[in-house]
């Protein structure tokens, strides 16, 4: 980690609350560098309840902080800590945000969002249940959706990309119903996943069916007609 916003992404993906980090003045700093980890590439934020993070203050901020830490200036030495920790903070987070695309900024509101419970509660509870990247393509794909439309295809996406070993079918004979085959055993977790991809991807009108571990039989493809693995519709 070289820079700020390096700083602040890396402690979003590892979980870490900004108000554990703290910025301060390194005592020793690399003029080359704007972070001084103690390791020359370490790549993450160090955990463990309140985290220090040590900044070269000249590296790109000298007109805000070539008063602050002037070699005459001796004085209240806790109120300048506290003052460069609140600067950094914003500086961080001007930084994390300055690169943001305009789906990068509309994601980050839709989560808020979820997190404020207009989805409802129980979506977001289940929200949690997908880790950091699953959630990203989650938001994009609410996104792509609230663009074109709902669509099968957006459903099968997800699918695809959030559930292992899976298999979806739209029924010939039906064409609004959908059937949905999980290569895994039902348990609580998984269903509560499936509910929230149903509930933010699949179009009222259509009916979806799960079908957990043991796959339905179709006559002609002897890999589901086999004894005892066989799910009856």
């Amino acid at each position: 980690m070289n820079y700020l916003w390096e700083v602040m992404v890396s402690a979003r993906i590892q979980g870490i609350s900004e108000g554990c980090i703290a910025f301060r003045k390194a005592k020793r700093y690399s003029p080359y560098m704007e972070v001084s980890c103690p390791c020359l590439n370490q790549a993450y934020v160090e955990t463990g309840g309140y985290t220090e993070v040590e900044v070269n203050p000249y590296y790109r901020f000298f007109d805000i902080f070539k008063e602050l830490y002037h070699p005459q200036m001796t004085e209240y030495g806790q109120l300048r800590e506290s003052l460069t920790n609140l600067i950094f903070h914003q500086l961080a987070e001007s930084d994390a945000v300055s690169g943001m695309t305009k789906e990068e900024y509309y994601k980050k509101l839709l989560y808020h969002d979820f997190s404020s419970h207009l989805f409802g509660e129980i979506m977001m509870e289940e929200m949690k249940l997908f880790d950091r990247e699953e959630r990203e393509i989650i938001l994009s794909g609410l996104l792509r959706q609230y663009q074109t439309g709902s669509s099968f295809d957006i459903f099968k996406d997800m699918m695809e990309e959030l559930i292992p070993d899976n298999i979806v079918y739209r029924n010939n004979d039906n064409f609004e119903e959908i059937m949905v085959f999980i290569g895994q055993k039902q348990e609580k977790k998984i269903e509560d996943k499936m509910d929230f991809l149903i509930q933010m991807f699949v179009d009222i009108p259509y009916h979806v069916e799960l079908y957990y571990e043991y796959h339905f039989g179709i006559i002609g493809i002897e890999g589901t007609m086999e004894i005892e693995e066989i799910a009856l519709c």
